[in-house]
């Protein structure tokens, strides 16, 4: 468990990636379904596998939340922002079901 300053530290850090994702989503689903003009140039299946990889992006941490809210109390949410930094989300995801499984067998 890490301690509050440390978790005040991690959400400051936390949130702006996940709002930047999420903006960044908008953005490229935007150009996508023709409602922007943001990559316009870029080929569109570029632009749906840059969408779908946004969308893991996000999807990733937030499922690593909603799992943590039920199993731990309280939830340790270093492993949400573990989740949530772009490009190393896959391993802190990881990293985390290995965490969750051994703490389910009683390891």
């Amino acid at each position: 468990m890490v301690s509050a300053g440390v978790e005040r530290a991690l959400w400051a850090y936390t949130i702006p990636e996940l709002v930047a994702l999420a903006v960044l989503l908008a953005l490229v689903a935007g150009s996508v379904f023709g409602a922007g003009t943001f990559l316009a140039s870029t080929p569109f299946t570029v632009r749906v596998a840059l969408l779908a990889f946004l969308v893991v992006e996000l999807l990733i941490p937030i499922a690593v939340y909603l799992d943590m809210r039920r199993l731990d109390d309280p939830p340790d949410r270093v492993w949400i922002h573990a989740a949530a930094m772009p490009v190393v989300n896959l391993f802190g995801a990881i990293a985390y079901l290995d965490r969750r499984n051994r703490r389910l067998r009683g390891e």
